[in-house]
């Protein structure tokens, strides 16, 4: 519309055939708002293809990472068959050798057994996913999820953004909810680094916020470790980076240990969705 106000003036200014000083500094301003006008268009459409490319290549990078991720935990369960069967491998060569005593042949181990890698660590996909609001604006921890694709009701599905864990989503009534994290629902199964060695333990939330339960009495468990997805419940694939330990709370026979969750720096409104069958 203002485009067309510019060309209507500039046409009259001809049509007028003035010549004067006036009306060519009108003719220029007119033009030069003409050019700016078309420049913001121009900007406008190439950034938002920018943005459409950048979101893209950011939804594959991330895919990237967690595939990463998951093949690394993969290849830790491999290394750990290969010592297992190394160990079985070595106790069957002793059993075969004479001995000085009686013993039973079904305590014998034997190296043939196998772990079913596909079966514990099954290969996830990921999707991309908009987020297009609250269930309700009193609860900032649950949001609707677009996602096109079918699942099984009772299918409970991972949620991550900017390659940390954001929530899980469940069905209600046909819709896609995403629980985050502070929501009493959402839980999920984690793993902490900690002293060269791997503790596993339940995210819960309680009061808006997020703890990790269950955790053995015994694990050195410190402020500052990190928490990463275990992988163990199919919901997440492992290795997905969740937060840090804030404090530790001593129980009789288990530890619980309060997770700091980074704030995000900008808004949401996508997410990539873990599928692990």
């Amino acid at each position: 519309m203002i485009l067309i106000v510019i060309f209507g003036v500039l046409y009259w200014l001809d049509i007028k055939g003035s010549s004067s000083f006036i009306s060519d500094k009108i003719k220029v301003v007119f033009l030069d708002i003409k050019d700016d006008i078309t420049l913001a268009y121009q900007k406008h459409f190439e950034q938002a293809q920018m943005v459409a490319d950048y979101k893209k290549q950011t939804h594959a990078y991330e895919q990237l990472r967690l595939a990463y991720a998951n093949l690394n935990a993969r290849n830790q369960a491999l290394a750990l068959e290969v010592y297992d069967l190394e160990k079985l491998q070595e106790k069957h060569v002793r059993a075969n050798q004479p001995q000085p005593f009686l013993f039973n042949q079904n305590d014998i181990c034997t190296p043939n057994q196998t772990l079913d890698l596909d079966n514990l660590l099954p290969e996830p996909t990921f999707t991309l996913a908009r987020i297009y609001g609250f269930v309700s604006l009193d609860n900032p921890y649950q949001v609707f999820l677009d996602i096109k694709k079918p699942y099984p009701k009772d299918k409970i599905l991972g949620m991550v953004a900017f390659n940390r864990v954001l929530g899980t989503v469940v069905q209600r009534e046909g819709r896609f909810v995403g629980l985050l994290h502070g929501d009493s629902q959402m839980s999920y199964s984690v793993m902490i680094k900690s002293g060269g060695k791997v503790y596993y333990g339940f995210v819960t939330n309680e009061s808006f916020k997020s703890y990790i339960n269950f955790l053995p009495a015994y694990a050195p468990i410190k402020v500052g470790d990190q928490v990463f997805t275990s992988g163990l419940d199919h919901i997440f694939s492992p290795n997905i980076y969740v937060g840090t330990i804030a404090s530790v709370e001593n129980h009789y026979v288990y530890k619980k240990a309060l997770l700091q969750i980074e704030d995000f720096k900008s808004m949401l409104f996508y997410t990539t969705i873990v599928d692990v069958p």
